[in-house]
């Protein structure tokens, strides 16, 4: 049996596709998931688990009002999306391939004392959805 509650798949609907597909190929990709499939309004990306089970991510043009350009912290919707990172040398390795694309970084990779050695990198996407990437030790015996 799957393991219940497990993720299957997150659809983020962005104002401008050629703009955030280029962003979210670069992270997804970096993470390790793979495009399954792309065209000019719309990519998804996949990974499969150790279970053989699959997760997704969508990047798509909305259908309807945009919400927001910019991050905000407690309003409602996705406060962020944190993936884990196999070490710091991945956190600071996305870090550096984000700059060096030229996409702005909301917090430099460093320590939070969220539980022991949390050393995260934290940035937005161009509508301003709120990416964070982590390696938590705790999380991974």
């Amino acid at each position: 049996m799957t393991v219940r509650g497990a993720i299957s798949h997150l659809d983020l609907n962005v104002s401008d596709p050629a703009r955030s597909i280029p962003f979210y190929e670069l992270v997804l990709e970096y993470l390790g998931l793979e495009c399954l499939d792309r065209s000019e309004d719309r990519a998804v990306w996949g990974q499969q688990s150790a279970a053989g089970t699959w997760w997704g991510i969508e990047i798509r043009a909305p259908r309807g009002r945009l919400a927001r350009d910019h991050h905000e912290r407690n309003a409602p919707g996705i406060d962020h999306l944190a993936f884990h990172a196999e070490s710091r040398a991945d956190v600071d390795g996305l870090f550096d391939r984000l700059i060096e694309a030229g996409y702005p970084v909301a917090e430099p990779p460093r320590e939070y004392d969220y539980t022991d050695e949390y050393y995260a990198v934290a940035f937005d996407d161009p509508d301003g959805i709120r990416l964070e990437v982590v390696h938590e030790p705790m999380a991974n015996p």
